[in-house]
């Protein structure tokens, strides 16, 4: 691999995705933003949430507790990640999604994980 690529990339990628969609799906707002901060950085991560651009772990967070479903169901069809020249990881997913008595709904959720320190925090990512 080129230098900057992280060869772990598959195996980073896919963890994350795991230990986000479990902090994510819990319907205790409180327990799913304390579970989720420290993955953003306070300035410079971005989200952009149907249509919505937010800046920055606070606004991220407050729009994550806004949400206002009470049950959610989540089926991944499938993850896909990519190295990117600087050390970041592109992930892809792919699912299903049910929220209380919504129609289940195919969604796609995209996330750019940039290194920092010996981890990685969501440095952009778009529902």
């Amino acid at each position: 691999m080129e230098q900057g690529f992280n060869p772990n990339f598959e195996a980073i990628g896919n963890a994350f995705v795991q230990h986000y969609y479990q902090k994510f799906d819990t319907v205790d707002t409180t327990a799913r933003t304390v579970g989720l901060q420290d993955l953003y950085d306070v300035g410079n991560s971005y989200m952009t949430f149907e249509g919505v651009q937010v800046k920055g772990r606070d606004a991220i967070l407050q729009k994550f507790g806004s949400l206002t479903f009470k049950t959610i169901q989540r089926g991944i069809t499938k993850s896909d990640c990519q190295p990117l020249a600087d050390g970041s990881i592109l992930v892809s997913v792919l699912g299903q999604l049910k929220t209380d008595e919504d129609p289940i709904q195919s969604y796609n959720h995209t996330f750019i994980l940039r290194p920092s320190a010996q981890s990685f925090f969501i440095a952009n990512e778009i529902f």
